[in-house]
């Protein structure tokens, strides 16, 4: 990496001083700042033409824009991004923290307006190349792309390097959504230990996220109505660890309809209208970690599903046989409490062109009735009546 020069002048003040290399002279640019060195000297990069053009190029741009004055590096607005942020939780601003981490701070010491499309892009095709899944991709580039929207609107940038670039797709059958038949949904809740078979068969039976299910208490359930509510969720929360807090959307309390055989798993485990359905063996609250590690991994190696499916999958399937079933999409987005019908669709609205076999259907038998029906009319009334209707519409 450059090195920077710290100077003094004949005034007595400090100034930065970077070297390079330009058509094949040696040269250097002074600046006022070590902010401003820095900047510079990262986008100098490996010293190449196409990245000194580029840094001449943004030096250019900010003395024009900012009077030689440094503007805001990426790290340094996307903190004031999250601290802006408004209706979310000390969580999501953890994990917007975390995100920004893990795929985004080798952007923090270029300036806003330097940060380019093909920066974005190559976020993009890094994340996917090392497997990182679409969706994980798609919420780091929302997460960027919103946090540029707002120095557009504070009028630090005027364009967003993240608009209308391609995202990779999620294929059909692949980790992030897997549909179990009706049998093999039987097969693993047979290989699920006795202890814990009553959770997987209610969240089979309910299509309730882990987070909800966990988080019942004996009052939710009300065997009589066949029913559900779902008032509460675990929630992880920075420094306090997992506790009992809302749903995770508003359109998420709701009351779902539970399969028969779901209430009749968990009848047994109603107690005090205050305690917690679904325990461990020592009592205590059920951990997704521990669960899917000691219980449901081992289960599915045990009825031989490679690869296996996730908990979450047992939601999946559970909407999947109400679109078998012919329910409609908004009643399936009732049942699941999803806040957007976009978002049933878009995880299931492939699941429909079965439905559409029963439409076809239903649409064939209505026809059949209206052309007998055409039929009655003339053997009562003759031949000539559709000889008249003919030349009436002619």
């Amino acid at each position: 990496m450059r090195q920077i020069r710290e100077t003094t002048t004949t005034d007595g003040e400090t100034r930065y001083r970077v070297r390079y290399r330009l058509n094949g002279k040696e040269t250097s640019e002074t600046f006022r700042t070590l902010g401003d060195a820095e900047m510079f000297r990262d986008i100098l990069g490996d010293g190449s033409g196409t990245r000194v053009t580029q840094a001449l190029s943004w030096l250019e741009g900010r003395r024009n824009q900012h009077g030689g004055q440094s503007a805001f590096t990426f790290g340094a607005w996307f903190e004031l991004y999250v601290d802006q942020l408004t209706g979310v939780s000390d969580r999501t601003r953890s994990d917007y923290r975390s995100m920004h981490r893990r795929y985004l701070s080798h952007l923090d010491a270029l300036p806003l307006d330097y940060i380019s499309r093909a920066h974005v892009t190559g976020i993009v095709n890094d994340l996917d190349r090392k497997g990182r899944s679409p969706k994980t991709i798609k919420q780091a580039v929302h997460m960027l792309s919103t946090c540029l929207q707002l120095a557009i609107d504070e009028r630090h940038i005027t364009a967003n390097p993240c608009r209308n670039v391609r995202l990779p797709r999620q294929q059909l059958g692949g980790t992030e959504a897997r549909f179990l038949t009706h049998e093999e949904a039987g097969l693993l809740i047979e290989s699920i230990p006795e202890h814990y078979r009553p959770l997987v068969t209610f969240l089979f039976g309910t299509g309730l996220r882990w987070s909800e299910a966990t988080a019942l208490q004996a009052r939710h359930i009300d065997l009589e109505a066949g029913t559900v509510r779902v008032e509460q969720a675990w929630k992880r929360v920075p420094g306090d660890g997992y506790v009992i807090g809302t749903p995770k959307t508003a359109k998420s309390r709701r009351t779902v309809n539970a399969a028969v055989a779901a209430l009749v798993a968990v009848e047994p485990l109603l107690r005090k209208p205050s305690d917690l359905i679904f325990l461990t063996r020592s009592g205590g609250p059920v951990s997704h970690a521990n669960f899917y590690n000691n219980v449901w991994k081992p289960a599915c190696e045990r009825a031989r599903f490679d690869p296996a499916p996730r908990i979450h999958d047992a939601r999946h399937s559970h909407a999947s046989w109400l679109i078998s079933d012919g329910k409609m999409l908004e009643s399936v987005q009732d049942q699941l409490g999803h806040e957007s019908i976009l978002t049933t669709r878009k995880v299931y609205g492939h699941l429909l062109p079965a439905l559409g076999v029963e439409v076809g259907r239903s649409a064939s038998a209505a026809m059949e009735r209206v052309l007998a029906h055409r039929s009655q009319l003339r053997a009562i009334e003759g031949p000539g009546v559709g000889d008249a209707n003919q030349m009436g519409h002619a």
